[in-house]
């Protein structure tokens, strides 16, 4: 059997929600940062987006020098907003879910699909797929997302990076040599900065370099396991499995109608996004162990409330604890009003499958 895997790539991802929440700065370069707190520019930049990247500003950049670099250029920068960026991704998740056999999230914006049973086997319907995928993220969320399909997760997470944003690459079987042959070893999927600077000193420069490289001297330099895990890589050579993790949490996010701080109107909201969410708790045959109360006000602050409950399925028996993290939540910060309301399921117990006696 043919394997066919995807890999889905969101397009700087934080940046591009807060483009679409701070009408402001679209069309701007973004910058979000994670602030240590020590002086207005300690920390460091956690993701930029493609105009931040052509100023030369990267993920891990301390802030200080971000803005050094963004000096005189109109560049916004803003604070990373965790709880909201995993609130979307939980959704953009559940599209994948929905197109796919078995889903292995690997970060909060990345995702390999194997598509192998549904695609037939054959590329343009893993193409369709992919495709599918795509205009749903456009359509539900305003994103856009890159899709490298391979016959590997090593080829397809290559494929998703050759053309961004928003791109669809296919590298068939017939296509890894050809593709991988002039290609930076650097930039190889899983070689860093210490082992690129060896391969330097050894006059390896592209993949095709590496993959002829003599064996011995490779195991000299890196041990005999990571000289075959780099020629294998040079090569296109994966035959690691796509694995379906057991998700660990379940969340939705709405609009209000307006900016309130009225307790009646916000539970009202939250009753409405618990229907959806039970739909999705009882699909999972999920127990939880944690409510969580998720608020956004109109300064874009988001903040989490949650209690560790009884272990439940039911999602309705624990909606007056959501109501009284809510009234404590507006007591508390008086002075604001609500833009957006969500409510949190986490901490999974799964129900395991009972077995027959024909199992044994």
């Amino acid at each position: 059997m043919q394997r066919i895997i995807l890999h889905i790539d969101l397009d700087s991802f934080y940046a591009s929600l807060e483009e679409l929440r701070h009408e402001n700065i679209r069309g701007k370069a973004v910058v979000i940062c994670v602030y240590s707190g020590r002086s207005e520019d300690s920390g460091a930049v956690s993701t930029a987006n493609y105009k931040a990247r052509e100023l030369g500003i990267k993920s891990g950049m301390p802030i200080s020098l971000a803005k050094r670099l963004a000096k005189d250029k109109d560049v916004a920068f803003l604070p990373n907003d965790i709880e909201y960026y995993r609130t979307v991704s939980d959704r953009i998740m559940e599209i994948l879910e929905e197109e796919t056999d078995i889903m292995q999230q690997v970060s909060i914006d990345e995702s390999y699909l194997d598509v192998t049973k549904k695609s037939n086997e054959n590329w343009n319907n893993a193409k369709k797929i992919a495709e599918i995928i795509k205009k749903k993220i456009k359509e539900q969320e305003g994103l856009t997302c890159s899709v490298g399909i391979g016959h590997n997760k090593l080829v397809a997470k290559m494929a998703s990076k050759h053309k961004k944003p928003d791109g669809l690459t296919i590298i068939k079987d017939t296509e890894i040599k050809k593709f991988f042959e002039n290609l930076p070893a650097s930039k190889i999927h899983g070689v860093g900065g210490k082992t690129t600077k060896v391969l330097d000193e050894l006059g390896i420069k592209t993949a095709k370099d590496l993959a002829d490289f003599d064996v011995n001297i490779l195991e000299e330099k890196f041990g005999r396991n990571k000289a075959k895990l780099l020629l294998d890589k040079a090569r296109g050579i994966d035959d690691s499995p796509v694995e379906q993790k057991e998700r660990q949490q379940i969340s939705r996010l709405g609009t209000l109608k307006e900016d309130t701080d009225d307790v009646v109107t916000i539970f009202e909201k939250i009753k409405e996004l618990a229907t959806d969410m039970k739909k999705k708790i009882e699909k999972e045959k999920v127990s939880f162990r944690t409510i969580s109360l998720i608020t956004i006000d109109t300064a874009l602050k988001t903040q989490t409330r949650s209690e560790t409950i009884q272990v439940t399925n039911d999602l309705d028996s624990v909606l007056p604890i959501v109501k009284s993290l809510l009234e404590r939540f507006l007591e508390e910060n008086s002075e604001k009003k609500l833009r957006r309301v969500g409510i949190r399921a986490s901490n999974f117990i799964y129900k395991k499958e009972q077995k027959t006696l024909g199992d044994f």
